[in-house]
């Protein structure tokens, strides 16, 4: 048996053309994110995103989003990592399920995760976006079984400590 292991590096593997994959880009800045967000089924809230960098190149992600009226709405830990195939994978423990739930990126290089398989009474997706060095989108989409996902709930935020 060898003694040497080949190390995937997931930046590298990504496919994505002309851009940096999400997961290379969130994993080269990880910190504490802070900002507002609101939806549909939400309502305005405040946010809180810790990414934080794994040892294969992947990232973990802890998010709460807060209100006032409310108190604690929604909290998650989701890991982020590149598939065998290139495409990212996003495992999801979240405060409204008693399961993980695993999420593919709808193809190479998207920002947008979609179910593997339906789980429980929605169809849920979420949108990962950095539309510009620190600062963070996470979106919330789903629908009842059946139903096209619109969008529920999103944060914006900014890096406050890398």
């Amino acid at each position: 048996m060898s003694r040497h292991r080949t190390r995937w590096n997931a930046g590298e593997r990504a496919n994505t053309v002309g851009a940096m994959s999400l997961v290379t880009a969130l994993a080269e800045s990880s910190g504490v994110y802070f900002g507002t967000g609101d939806g549909p089924e939400s309502g305005p809230f405040v946010s809180r995103i810790e990414v934080s960098r794994l040892p294969n190149g992947g990232v973990c992600i802890d998010y709460e989003a807060t209100s006032r009226e409310q108190g604690v709405q929604h909290r998650e830990r989701s890991l982020l990592s590149v598939g065998p195939d290139d495409r990212d994978r996003l495992f999801v423990a979240h405060s409204e399920a008693p399961f993980v739930t695993e999420m593919i990126a709808a193809e190479v290089g998207s920002e947008r995760f979609v179910q593997r398989e339906m789980l429980g009474p929605f169809v849920m997706e979420i949108v990962i976006e950095q539309p510009e060095p620190g600062r963070l989108t996470y979106a919330w989409w789903w629908a009842n079984a059946g139903e096209t996902p619109t969008e529920q709930s999103k944060a914006d935020a900014r890096l406050i400590v890398a």
